[in-house]
């Protein structure tokens, strides 16, 4: 396993940073270790119909979980609000970071995670491949 250290600013869209850092460090495998930050706006996908739940906050993270590749990304969220109100699902592009968001990622050095058009939904599932790390020794 190797861990990745991000420190996201404000405004930077925090699921098109994750993808970006994904495929400029070429990472086959991870998943979140941890989150913490705030948001300006969360964009959650609403149900199966994929159809888009836009939410102005502030918001603080108050948890996030998920598995990304440089082949796709599959995160969940809970955010609360000033008043403690805490809302969660699966979060999508446009979702801001307010302040700064600092991401813990975990890269699973023997496997490859993608995403196909799955057989159960209309969504891509989660594909996953176990790679062989052998060293020759001599």
């Amino acid at each position: 396993m190797k861990e990745h250290v991000i420190k996201l600013m404000p405004g930077e869209d925090i699921i098109v940073a994750l993808d970006q850092y994904c495929k400029k460090y070429e990472i086959k495998a991870a998943y979140i270790g941890t989150v913490v930050g705030s948001l300006e706006k969360v964009v959650f996908r609403k149900g199966y119909n994929q159809t888009m739940f836009v939410m102005d906050g502030p918001f603080e993270i108050v948890s996030c979980v998920g598995t990304l590749s440089m082949q796709g990304m599959h995160i969940h969220a809970s955010v609360s609000d000033s008043e403690f109100k805490v809302f969660g699902g699966h979060i999508v592009q446009g979702s801001q970071v307010k302040s700064t968001a600092e991401i813990v990622l975990i890269e699973l050095e023997n496997h490859e995670l993608s995403r196909t058009k799955g057989e159960l939904t209309d969504f891509k599932e989660l594909r996953i491949r176990e790679i062989s790390n052998q060293c020759q020794k001599g």
